[in-house]
């Protein structure tokens, strides 16, 4: 059985954004400290009345996450508690980052995950990216590994949906090992 989906709530402090719980129940698979989170990412379990729902970061936030609040294990939480404290991403403003992820920006080229799972930038520990900031990459590069279960997919360029034939990276969106969503953007691109 799937798990039903909650958007997390936001509120700025400062520079920092806060993702607070949309409910009370007990919170679980937090993201771990300097994932990256973008709009519509998993950022965990919230576990309610026996049902667990799928917590996802809202349209117009990404930063990346600024110490860990909560362990990985159930943690009861309460409507309104902080679940996140997210810095900007690479420096960036929010607003700037959250155009880099998509949101309110129809220029920005963006590929996107083909899959929900976990992202990683290298075949093996050691190893340089598959893709950086400045590389080309045209149709059939792999540009990162997408794990499943323990189970490592190669994530290959695929010029669809717009995407030019031959593309520059701009930005990585995601932390090596981020957990990602269908769809969320990897990589934020120009064309060559």
């Amino acid at each position: 059985m799937s798990a039903e989906i909650l958007y997390l709530r936001v509120r700025t402090e400062g520079e920092h954004v806060l993702l607070e719980s949309p409910s009370v129940g007990l919170f679980t698979h937090a993201a771990r400290n300097g994932t990256a989170l973008v709009a519509s990412a998993r950022a965990g379990t919230l576990l309610t009345l026996g049902r667990a729902w799928e917590l996802r970061v809202p349209d117009g936030v990404a930063g990346l996450v600024d110490g860990e609040l909560h362990e990985r294990v159930q943690a009861p939480v309460g409507y309104g508690t902080v679940l996140y404290r997210l810095r900007p991403l690479a420096g960036a403003t929010t607003a700037a980052s959250s155009d880099a992820a998509g949101v309110g920006s129809s220029a920005a080229l963006l590929f996107r995950s083909p899959s929900a799972g976990r992202f990683w930038h290298r075949a093996a520990p050691g190893e340089p990216a598959l893709a950086s900031s400045g590389d080309v990459i045209e149709a059939g590069r792999a540009i990162g590994l997408v794990e499943v279960m323990k189970t490592f997919t190669l994530v290959h360029y695929q010029p669809t949906g717009g995407l030019p034939a031959r593309a520059r990276v701009v930005r990585v969106l995601v932390a090596d090992g981020a957990e990602v969503a269908e769809q969320a953007a990897l990589l934020e691109l120009a064309p060559e």
